[in-house]
């Protein structure tokens, strides 16, 4: 793979053939959101374009009152991570609808309803070009939708997003959902993923100063005999080599402090994931080459070899 489009789907780590959970399970859950899911617009508070700008307090209520459990689930997905594409939001919370014309044609549903409503909005631009259609939409919280969730009293504002901060918020995404995919596996008995700034660690530096470790993800994934533990770094290829480096050292720096370990008893690996393969090979050489570094600490992968990196015994 030498290459990646953000919101294709990198990693995936679902073993082919599988399904996401059993017929038997598919119903029961269809039955219980089955009236959240296929509300009709019209339960939500009918709003004109001038109350749409800004939405007061009552409304919100009103709003909150009415909203289906989905809904709310697709305004914490996306202030989870910023920024997410429709096919991504059916990915993460709408695949136990059985088919994948299903699937898609309810989340296209929910998603026209919270825009309709004011709650959230889509990007000028789309991933994969007009050509991939309503799945190529980029979706981030309006004003109201953030209020709605945390109305802590300061003002929330949407903004486009650089083309190359965005690319990296939907590949982050698309890792959640490969680890996600993980608790499929035979030998995964189950996942637990911590997004940014969540999964960022606040340490005291050797002058006193306070300082932050912020990896793109956090992941622990529960088998029957272990608990194995990770930092996840996802690399587009925008960054210099100098600037991985200094991350790494970031990592020893933290390890240094026992933090971890005191709550854990042991460190997590840290995860590089790479678009380009000939990167990942360049940081592993120069890791081994740095008195600086512990090398076993870091392992490497690219979107094909990911399921069997994360997957593989520790030693």
């Amino acid at each position: 793979m030498t290459s990646y489009t953000p919101g294709s789907g990198l990693p995936s780590a679902i073993p082919p053939g599988s399904t996401l959970m059993s017929p038997s399970s598919q119903v029961s859950r269809r039955s219980r959101a089955a009236r959240g899911t296929n509300t009709p617009a019209t339960s939500y508070p009918e709003l004109t374009e001038k109350r749409r700008r800004r939405i007061d307090t009552d409304v919100l209520r009103q709003l909150v009152d009415v909203m289906p459990e989905r809904d709310r689930q697709v305004l914490e997905l996306i202030a989870r991570h910023r920024f997410l594409t429709t096919h991504q939001i059916q990915r993460f919370a709408f695949n136990d609808l059985g088919t994948e014309e299903s699937a898609a044609r309810t989340t296209r549903h929910v998603l026209q309803r919270l825009a309709r409503t004011a709650l959230i909005r889509s990007l000028a631009q789309r991933i994969g070009g007009v050509r991939a259609g309503s799945s190529a939409r980029v979706w981030q919280l309006a004003p109201a939708g953030a209020r709605l969730l945390r109305d802590e009293g300061t003002v929330y504002r949407t903004h486009e997003p650089s083309t190359r901060f965005l690319a990296h918020c939907l590949a982050i995404a698309d890792v959640h959902l490969g680890i996600r995919g993980l608790q499929y596996l035979p030998s995964v008995d189950a996942v637990h993923v911590q997004v940014e700034p969540e999964c960022w660690r606040r340490f005291t530096g050797n002058g006193g100063e306070p300082r932050w470790l912020q990896p793109d993800l956090a992941a622990t994934v529960q088998t029957a005999e272990f608990d194995d533990r990770w930092f996840v770094e996802v690399d587009l290829g925008t960054e210099s080599l100098p600037t991985l480096l200094k991350k790494c050292g970031q990592y020893e720096t933290y390890r240094a402090t026992g933090i971890e370990q005191d709550e854990h008893g042991a460190f997590p690996l840290v995860l590089w994931l790479f678009s380009k393969p000939e990167r990942a090979d360049t940081l592993q050489q120069n890791i081994r080459r740095s008195p600086r570094f512990t090398p076993q600490l870091y392992r490497f992968a690219t979107a094909d070899t990911f399921s069997e990196v994360i997957t593989e015994p520790l030693t």
